[in-house]
């Protein structure tokens, strides 16, 4: 059977797997404790395997995190930072290693940019280059996604609150030489809602609509939703449902999740609660980073 290698880092789902493998979401441990909610989020540990525009937005000049993902016999690590060198640009590095059974592993770099064009506006573009190895057999590969943003400031809901709007155009690309495997391509549009009722007490609510378009074998339908209640900057607390419509390459999914702020630091958990028989069973992933 042909194999099919999921490695965009789309909304939802970001990650390599073959053709009877569920998709892993983003390492992202804040995005995952939401449902997987990607395209809109502030703060979290991975805006390059997000939506890469959303970082012109945030008030961090520079940020370097780390996650851990767990999914039974598999482990996926991820480190990634962004560096802004002016009120408008910023720069974006990360790596992932997905290491599998059998001596099967696959490794991810990506370089990105973001551009604020005026308040409300940003672009971002991340190109990547992946290798995967196998114990017959390795592949290269190349890809860009394409993502922007667009967030407006809603005063009348308290200082600090506004709607976000993002998407992205991933993994537009291929592998090198001649191979049998495929990059799946997708789109997804998110929006979210962001509030402060006092000056203590936050709530974010988000929605991600995902579509995967090629290969025939993978096309279907992804859908997000997901909350987070945060307190004094100190703690939130996560929760979110994640529908995927063909259940061997996205399996549907609800997550919990919590994360501290202490200064400069950050660390998120999020947990997946999926059925016995999907990969997503029992998965979870850390997330550990600084803000400078």
């Amino acid at each position: 059977m042909k194999k099919i290698i999921l490695t965009s880092l789309l909304s939802l789902c970001v990650g390599v797997v073959a053709a009877q493998e569920a998709t892993l979401p983003t390492p992202d441990a804040k995005v995952l404790g939401m449902g997987g909610v990607a395209m809109t989020t502030l703060s979290g540990s991975h805006a390059i395997y997000n939506n890469s525009a959303i970082t012109v937005f945030s008030d961090m000049p520079s940020q370097i995190s780390s996650s851990y993902y767990g999914q039974g016999e598999f482990d996926y690590y991820s480190v990634s930072g962004h560096c802004r060198f002016d009120n408008i640009n910023v720069a974006q590095l990360g790596w992932r290693q997905y290491l599998r059974e059998k001596g099967n592993n696959d490794m991810a770099l990506d370089l990105g940019y973001a551009h604020k064009f005026n308040d409300n506006w940003g672009i971002g573009i991340t190109a990547r280059y992946m290798h995967l190895k196998r114990p017959t057999e390795s592949a290269d590969a190349l890809a860009v996604d394409l993502s922007t943003a667009w967030v407006k400031p809603l005063y009348n809901l308290g200082a600090g609150s506004e709607l976000r709007v993002g998407g992205k155009l991933g993994n537009l690309g291929g592998y090198l030489n001649n191979s049998n495997y495929t990059l799946p391509m997708d789109i997804t549009a998110g929006v979210a809602l962001d509030s402060f009722f006092t000056d203590v007490h936050e709530v974010t609510l988000g929605m991600d609509f995902g579509y995967y378009f090629t290969p025939r074998q993978v096309r279907g339908f992804q859908m997000s939703v997901g909350a987070e209640y945060n307190i004094m900057q100190l703690i939130q607390l996560r929760a979110g449902y994640h529908y995927g419509e063909k259940r061997d390459y996205y399996p549907s999914y609800g997550s919990v999740g919590a994360g501290i702020r202490i200064l400069h630091l950050r660390l998120d958990f999020a947990y997946l609660i999926a059925e016995k028989e999907t990969l997503l069973h029992n998965t979870y992933s850390f997330s550990f980073g600084l803000d400078f």
